[in-house]
């Protein structure tokens, strides 16, 4: 049996939303641990950004857009087969009070975080893109377990992706694929960006918001991926959250 630090060499893995935010982070930490890793994407600009900043010669990327399931379809099966697979992939933080939540830009942003890890459970479901013992990793939120005052929406959001974590660690078990949830809290990345805060107001944030939380700092991306590490390496219990 080879050494915890030993058990992603070699492997290949997939991270979809691998080239910014959360999935960057991820993505370089498997590197670290010897996977190969291709990074998809919907932004083929963005794609290139992310390869030359990762610069290992074990990372490749893909362009593919969970929104467009023929075509997202055909990017995992041509990738095929793949020891794991990371899904990150976020457009935008939903949040603000529900009474003035634009619903219809609320159901887009549904369709890349929930709707795209569905996708991704039901292609893995469907055809063989997982080789047996592999795994399949999604990510929500804390907003799911507390939302406070402005994350009624967006706290249901991460909390459906609790209940597809379990349902999908169910319908994937003949295939012996286990299903796990990353739940990160507030993390610096350029998700900060779209939401329209500037990198003054961002600051404040972390620093009003860090010095709440018992660590004392807001996370990085990179912290956040010791927790895909552990999902890949050491969990073998299907279905946890």
């Amino acid at each position: 049996m080879p050494t915890s630090k030993d058990k992603l060499v070699g492997k290949k893995i997939i991270v979809v939303g691998g080239s910014s935010g959360i999935g960057a982070g991820a993505a370089a930490g498997l590197l670290e641990h010897g996977a190969h890793v291709t990074i998809i994407s919907s932004s083929e600009e963005n794609l290139k950004t992310a390869l030359q900043k990762l610069n290992h010669p074990n990372v490749k990327g893909d362009v593919g857009n969970v929104r467009d399931e023929p075509a997202y379809t055909s990017v995992l099966q041509r990738l095929a087969p793949v020891d794991h697979i990371v899904y990150s992939s976020v457009d935008k933080i939903i949040r603000g009070a529900i009474a003035d939540a634009d619903l219809e830009e609320a159901k887009h942003c549904f369709g890349v975080k929930f709707w795209g890890s569905a996708l991704t459970g039901k292609i893995v479901s469907k055809h063989d893109i997982i080789r047996p013992g592999g795994s399949l990793t999604l990510t929500s939120g804390t907003g799911a377990i507390k939302p406070g005052t402005t994350a009624s929406i967006g706290g249901s959001l991460n909390a459906g992706l609790f209940t597809m974590t379990q349902g999908l660690a169910n319908e994937l078990k003949e295939k012996k694929i286990r299903v796990n949830c990353v739940v990160p809290g507030v993390v610096q990345t350029e998700l900060w960006d779209k939401m329209g805060q500037s990198k003054e107001q961002q600051i404040e944030t972390f620093k009003k918001v860090g010095e709440g939380l018992p660590v004392g700092f807001v996370a990085t991306p990179e912290d956040i991926a010791e927790a895909y590490l552990y999902c890949r390496c050491f969990l073998i219990d299907r279905g946890k959250v």
